[in-house]
């Protein structure tokens, strides 16, 4: 399934964010630069706890993280806003924009929580003798060398998406891109043109901006195999 050679027809634009302002990201530095608690809980409470929460919602219903283990997508919701609150520390200046950084936070915890509870699902089917769902979405045991490449650039992505592609606009892209690859072998759409309508429906995006960056994944992903073919690996070092 070639994923990056996806076309179709453009779409209306993406509605601006209103919710995660820069007045938030100045929240979040304040918060981390006090020491009293009581401000600390005021601050939070008041002006950054609403965003984390639209934020959080907006991912899980973009990207369709609704496998839950019985989970109802308030408390998975809850879950991830309680996991942001955790990370609030670690947000510096050179992380860049509040809203890309913790984005991608919670995104990257939803995509390990929705392939967890995917895979006990695919079990629990198959231990059953189910012949729906589980055997349309049966993964090979034995890893492919493609395979491992993919994961390779999957995880390279996690850990440089924002350093590659500093633009918001093109990170959503790129990771409804990256989502795909990571979701192949579950994916039983295989036409070009309904993995293109995915990748809208996953960002909203037009198709004048998805094939610009398309294109733009598509000569990194060159690079990127030719390093792998010759290391064994992605260099996580390199900026492609």
């Amino acid at each position: 399934m070639n994923i990056l050679s996806v076309m179709s027809k453009p779409r209306k634009k993406k509605t601006k964010n209103y919710y995660f302002t820069a007045e938030v990201d100045v929240s979040i530095k304040v918060l981390n630069a006090t020491e009293d608690q009581l401000e600390r809980d005021r601050i939070y409470r008041q002006e950054i706890k609403p965003a984390f929460e639209k934020l959080v919602e907006n991912i899980i219903h973009t990207f369709k993280f609704y496998y839950t283990d019985g989970l109802s997508i308030k408390d998975l919701q809850h879950e991830v806003v309680s996991f942001l609150v955790e990370k609030l520390p670690k947000f510096t200046a050179d992380k860049g924009k509040a809203f890309s950084y913790f984005s991608i936070v919670a995104k990257n915890y939803l995509i390990l929580n929705n392939n967890k509870n995917f895979k006990k699902l695919v079990n629990s089917e198959q231990l059953e003798g189910a012949n729906g769902l589980s055997s349309a979405l049966v993964v090979e045991e034995e890893p492919t060398p493609i395979d491992h490449f993919i994961q390779n650039m999957i995880d390279y992505f996690d850990a440089n998406l924002i350093k590659v592609y500093p633009k918001k606009n093109d990170q959503i892209v790129v990771g409804a891109v990256i989502e795909l690859f990571r979701r192949k072998e579950t994916l039983e759409i295989f036409n070009k043109k309904a993995l293109y309508i995915y990748i809208r429906e996953m960002t909203n995006a037009n198709t004048q901006h998805i094939t610009k960056v398309i294109k733009s994944l598509k000569d990194k992903y060159v690079k990127m195999y030719n390093d792998y073919d010759k290391m064994g690996y992605i260099p996580r070092n390199v900026i492609y």
